[in-house]
């Protein structure tokens, strides 16, 4: 009898294992393929980025989110949101949403961040990564608005912005901030530089396809800028400021901020330059 009931517990043990080992086994196979798949699609965008110059798409939201309504007011103020048509309304306003929810605004000597000073600089972020899929950078998590100038530990200066990847902060002046914003045509805006000198950094360490976009059309820009003739012809418009040719990393930051501001001038003076930021960017919005 002892015997007979210690078999049928071993029958169950047999029975249990192999149903376990079974689902291990679906499990494990289902992980392989997926993998397998993501990378089978990530060749073929890459592919396709090569032909088209840009990713297969750049929005999809299950449902997307909307703002308070005590925000949503500065949203209609917004230039570049009411350009947009109405579904890509829904989308702008999506990724405040999130970026809102992903980072830290912080204030520092005395300055309360308000709703207003949030949906700035959040707006402004959104935009210039708005032709991008992957537009929450993984070395941005917290921004820090002073006042005014500041002096920088990290550099030792007295500076009006600066973006840091080993904290993932960007610090920023909001009096210089603002003053970028009400002059929007002298190719200087404190906001674009900064978060461009992210979404760079980004590039450089990621590779996700916005980051590898950006990134390698970077290098072809460089390469193009190797020509002593188009770095005078740069140099004799001066529709850079000088700061431009500090090294590769202001250059472009420089040049962005042209692109958003100035996109029209660009274009007619330099249209192969022009077509690398739009590529870059994946931002075709100008061109309507």
């Amino acid at each position: 009898m002892n015997l007979y009931i210690t078999i049928l517990i071993l029958q169950e043990e047999e029975v249990s294992n192999s149903v376990f080992q079974n689902i291990i086994g679906v499990l494990v196979t289902a992980g392989i393929v997926s993998i397998c798949v993501y990378y089978v699609l990530r060749y073929l965008e890459s592919v396709y980025v090569e032909r088209y110059n840009k990713p297969y798409f750049i929005h999809f939201y299950l449902k997307p989110q909307k703002l308070p309504s005590y925000l949503q007011s500065f949203l209609r103020e917004n230039e570049f949101y009411n350009s947009l048509d109405k579904k890509r309304k829904k989308y702008f306003e999506h990724r405040c949403v999130k970026f809102l929810d992903e980072i830290r605004f912080v204030g520092r000597e005395g300055l309360v961040v308000d709703g207003f000073m949030r949906m700035q600089i959040t707006m402004l972020m959104i935009q210039l990564t708005f032709g991008m899929r992957h537009y929450l950078l993984a070395y941005l998590h917290t921004i820090i608005v002073y006042p005014k100038s500041f002096f920088s530990i990290l550099n030792q200066t007295e500076n009006i912005g600066e973006f840091s990847p080993r904290s993932k902060t960007i610090a920023l002046s909001w009096k210089h901030f603002q003053k970028g914003n009400e002059h929007k045509d002298d190719g200087r805006n404190l906001g674009i530089h900064e978060i461009t000198h992210a979404i760079h950094y980004n590039s450089i360490k990621k590779n996700d396809i916005s980051s590898e976009i950006f990134y390698d059309t970077f290098l072809q820009l460089e390469e193009y800028l190797g020509s002593q003739e188009i770095r005078k012809k740069i140099v004799d418009a001066k529709i850079l400021r000088e700061y431009a040719f500090t090294d590769k990393f202001e250059f472009i930051a420089v040049l962005i901020e042209v692109f958003m501001e100035s996109p029209g001038q660009l274009k007619n003076q330099f249209p192969q330059i022009y077509e690398y930021v739009v590529r870059m960017l994946n931002f075709r919005y100008f061109e309507k």
